[in-house]
């Protein structure tokens, strides 16, 4: 929980000892009615500082290449059971500024002075740990349910600048982020989340197309000790895959095609079951 400042100054003082005047001010009537008091927010909301969101926004400027034509949101994902996603309200504390969630809970950032000088929080109304929070940037015009690996590589950029995925890092990691562009060099994978259950995950580019194996998704690529400090634990396990994006052979228009356990199986017909046999 982070510390509030508090801070009471209770002076009393009697007008004048010779007029008889109290030292305390009378007790209210029993039938008085009871003080309202507004408490605004949760003691612990789940929040990210304002001033980290906004380096991951300087690093989508500096790595725009990567996804020349996708813009930038940022998007929630609810990370435990239970979480309540309905009526789930977002603002820049500092200064009382609202955000727009769209349906599935993304939304864009305003650069704000105000906010940067403020040193303020970008807050939900839900408790803290409630969601996973990571950048959400997609090139418009692609098939559903396909990513596009510049649009991903950018996204790992954002993070590397925000560091807004809260988990465990490896501290091979530290050690390389100090000296190199972990994005590029790194030699493990970077973690993504679908949109529901994932089936499979295939890598295409023209003819060339790789499946992924299943140690690359569910979380699998992490040691099972670790899951607990990974923000896919416990409820987006399912929906995680992991992709080695420093492999440059794979190029920034790589799609990556996410098949979903609830996807339709196309049905077959009696003229081709025909053919087949």
């Amino acid at each position: 929980m982070k510390p509030r400042q508090m801070t009471w100054l209770m002076a009393l003082f009697p007008v004048s000892l010779a007029y008889g005047a109290p030292a305390t001010p009378p007790a209210p009537p029993p039938d008085a009615p009871m003080p309202v008091v507004q408490v605004d927010g949760l003691a612990d909301p789940d929040e990210q500082p304002y001033r980290r969101m906004l380096k991951g926004m300087d690093a989508f400027e500096r790595y725009h290449a990567l996804a020349p034509d996708a813009q930038l949101r940022f998007r929630l994902y609810p990370r435990r059971p239970g979480v309540k996603v309905a009526g789930t309200r977002l603002a820049i504390q500092g200064d009382k500024l609202p955000l727009v969630l769209d349906d599935d809970l993304a939304f864009t950032l305003p650069r704000n002075a105000q906010a940067l000088q403020d040193d303020a929080q970008v807050t939900t109304n839900r408790h803290a740990r409630s969601f996973a929070w990571a950048p959400d940037v997609r090139t418009p015009g692609l098939p559903p349910s396909t990513r596009r690996l510049g649009d991903l590589r950018l996204e790992c950029e954002i993070d590397r600048a925000a560091t807004l995925l809260v988990g465990y890092k490896p501290p091979l990691y530290h050690v390389l982020d100090a000296a190199v562009d972990v994005c590029t060099v790194f030699p493990g994978a970077w973690l993504y989340y679908g949109e529901r259950a994932l089936f499979n995950v295939t890598l295409v580019h023209g003819q060339r197309r790789q499946s992924l194996l299943s140690n690359w998704l569910y979380g699998n690529s992490v040691p099972t000790i670790f899951h607990l400090f990974y923000d896919f634990y416990p409820l987006l396990g399912e929906r995680t895959y992991s992709l080695k994006i420093s492999d440059s052979s794979w190029p920034d228009d790589t799609l990556v095609e996410l098949e979903y356990i609830d996807d339709e199986v196309p049905s077959t017909s009696p003229a081709q079951a025909g053919a087949a046999s």
